[in-house]
């Protein structure tokens, strides 16, 4: 176990050693931000989540026994407002990640850096996915191999699309208003009317359920 003196729990679920410790070198080099636990048998991953109660999850997508997006659907059941990042191979199990209920996902190519800002942005609220997502998503609507059922699908204006697009693709509030010319507080207040109208609390649900209901397909900006 490497441990931090420091508020942020982090648990680390990876059976293979050397990946696991090289994350916990990566996000203990954080001075003393950060406590981190590093857990091989991942099938003790749930049992021991629910002891430590940690701010994030790191998660391997291939584990023995059972996958990655299972263990996610057993954390969600646990504590529906978990915070989890798993770590893939590809970006099939990106978008298995995503549908899962993971907040965020990476490719096991990623860089140190991009692992440590993955975990700041997650641990701010954030969904961390890239803007792979978006097209993946695109492409599997297109498919039609999801979609959420009953009911009509929630009116949405033009800039309610393009503000939806844009927070899926990770953009800040002040990144959107700079995009799409208006205010932070515009956008801020577009956010919260999306979450009304599709029925969620928090960016996660939001992109999660415009995905299920088709909102995600690309517009074309001006």
């Amino acid at each position: 176990m490497f441990v931090n003196n420091t508020d942020i729990r982090i648990l680390v679920a990876n059976c293979h050693t050397v990946m696991r410790r090289g994350f916990c070198t990566i996000l203990g080099s954080i001075e003393e931000r950060f406590c981190v636990y590093e857990i091989e048998n991942v099938e003790q991953t749930v049992q021991l989540f629910c002891q430590l109660k940690p701010d994030l999850v790191l998660l391997d997508a291939v584990l023995p026994k059972m996958c990655g997006v299972e263990v996610i659907r057993s954390l969600r059941s646990k504590d529906p407002s978990a915070r989890i990042l798993m770590v893939a191979d590809d970006e099939e199990q990106v978008l298995l990640a995503f549908h899962a209920g993971a907040n965020g996902c990476l490719l096991k190519s990623m860089q140190s850096h991009e692992l440590l800002n993955a975990v700041g942005l997650l641990l701010s609220g954030y969904l961390v996915f890239g803007k792979a997502i978006t097209r993946l998503v695109a492409e599997e609507q297109s498919a039609d191999k999801f979609g959420r059922a009953g009911g009509p699908v929630p009116h949405l204006t033009a800039r309610e699309r393009e503000i939806l697009i844009l927070i899926a693709q990770e953009l800040t509030n002040n990144e959107i208003a700079k995009r799409l010319y208006i205010s932070p507080r515009t956008v801020d207040a577009h956010r919260a009317r999306l979450m009304g109208k599709l029925g969620c609390r928090n960016t996660a649900g939001l992109v999660r359920i415009a995905a299920e209901y088709r909102l995600l397909s690309e517009p074309k900006f001006g």
